[in-house]
């Protein structure tokens, strides 16, 4: 069994990143958990991640954004060239894109139409939104509650967002299909296979 670090920006892309890791059929186990609230504490840690996947496979997930492009993005966070067990992925625009990837299984989680799930999520410009969006013509109340901010606050989703959605990728959520859909997340999963080296 191959122990290894996950680094994330919060716990939706963490749970994402260990179902990446536990479908891809690799005897691989996550021994330590690298996360803080957003990118700013991964981007300032990227040699630092890069040190210990000397001794240890690290997989770095982070949003595009608003960044041009993910090999700009990589070039910046990563002043050095990344050791062999330092995989470094980027999801365009956001994780959210990799959800309503698989439009029939994010539809059928929300019980709306799936023809109104986007059918290139990446090409948004605001994936999150969309996804919001979406969530609000639902008619399951429990999902609007926890996912949607409350009604005034400042907050631009709900209190439940982060588990009704890791609930979703666990328990709804198909790679299979989703990669045909998001670019970045197919070249993230065809990564696996071989990753880690040692």
């Amino acid at each position: 069994m191959i122990e290894i670090a996950i680094a994330t920006e919060d716990a939706l892309s963490e749970a994402l990143v260990e179902t990446l890791v536990q479908r891809s059929g690799r005897p691989v186990r996550i021994a330590e958990r690298l996360r803080r609230q957003g990118f700013g504490y991964l981007k300032s840690r990227m040699a630092l991640f890069n040190q210990i996947a000397h001794w240890r496979p690290v997989l770095v997930l982070t949003d595009l954004d608003q960044a041009e492009c993910a090999p700009q993005l990589r070039r910046d966070w990563l002043r050095q060239p990344p050791v062999p067990n330092l995989l470094f992925r980027v999801a365009v625009r956001e994780v959210e894109a990799w959800l309503l990837a698989d439009g029939e299984a994010f539809a059928a989680f929300l019980g709306i139409d799936s023809r109104k799930v986007p059918m290139q999520p990446e090409m948004l410009p605001d994936p999150k939104q969309r996804l919001l969006s979406l969530v609000r013509q639902s008619r399951q109340r429990n999902l609007q509650r926890d996912i949607l901010p409350a009604p005034g606050a400042r907050t631009i989703q709900g209190l439940g967002y982060n588990e009704q959605l890791i609930r979703f990728v666990r328990d709804y959520w198909r790679i299979e299909c989703a990669v045909a859909q998001a670019p970045s997340l197919a070249r993230a999963w065809q990564r696996l296979p071989a990753w880690p080296t040692i």
